[in-house]
């Protein structure tokens, strides 16, 4: 009897760790697509650091442009932001705001990825579907020194396309940030300022960086 009793239990703990082992491949299937995306944007960003002298500012820009639009879903996010006031925007200002957005998002990518350093390499440490079927891409940028930051991507199909809807930064969700800001200046000064703001951000990081 014991020794059947303990054979049932070999079976049954072999079942589960075959479930899981199952599980844990469609899982990995699933997120493959979204995984895939991050590594050719990551490519993309590792590229233009290793030649971003040569390219400047403007070089940089232009070799960003297409890359951003591609894994991002700038329309989503640029809505996002702006939380409970996207509605009462009219066509107009939504695409004013939209295309605002996007330069912004390519510039401050330009802007912050500038330069390379030894070892410097983008490394996928994890990848993770939620219950809604989005997907979660954990990885890391390290250098000859070690890790220096941590980018989660959270990524959701869209048009057929996996493309990136937000990005968590070293705990800190880009999303959220931008949501908290615009919104709050919305509230107290409304659209034409926050536009004139980001606008005049776009024109700052283009100045500081024109001769980079």
């Amino acid at each position: 009897m014991e020794w059947s009793r303990k054979a049932g239990w070999t079976v049954v703990l072999a079942g589960m760790l075959a479930m899981v082992s199952i599980g844990i491949a469609v899982a990995q299937t699933q997120a493959a697509p979204a995984v895939t995306v991050i590594t050719k944007f990551q490519g993309t960003l590792l590229s233009v650091m290793k030649n971003a002298k040569t390219l400047g500012f403007p070089g940089r820009y232009r070799e960003l442009t297409p890359a951003v639009r591609k894994s991002h879903n700038l329309a989503f996010i640029a809505e996002v932001t702006l939380g409970p006031y996207w509605t009462g925007l009219t066509a107009a200002q939504r695409a004013q705001f939209q295309k605002t957005f996007t330069r912004l998002t390519i510039a401050t990518y330009a802007a912050e990825f500038d330069g390379y350093a030894a070892g410097q390499a983008f490394h996928v440490t994890g990848s993770r579907v939620l219950g809604n079927g989005d997907v979660i891409v954990a990885t890391e940028l390290v250098s000859a020194k070690g890790r220096q930051a941590r980018l989660d991507y959270l990524l959701a199909p869209s048009h057929g396309n996996w493309q990136i809807v937000n990005i968590v930064a070293n705990g800190v969700s880009d999303l959220a940030l931008k949501r908290a800001q615009y919104t709050a200046i919305m509230r107290a000064q409304g659209f034409p300022v926050l536009l004139k703001k980001l606008r005049a951000k776009v024109a700052r990081l283009m100045a500081l960086h024109k001769a980079a």
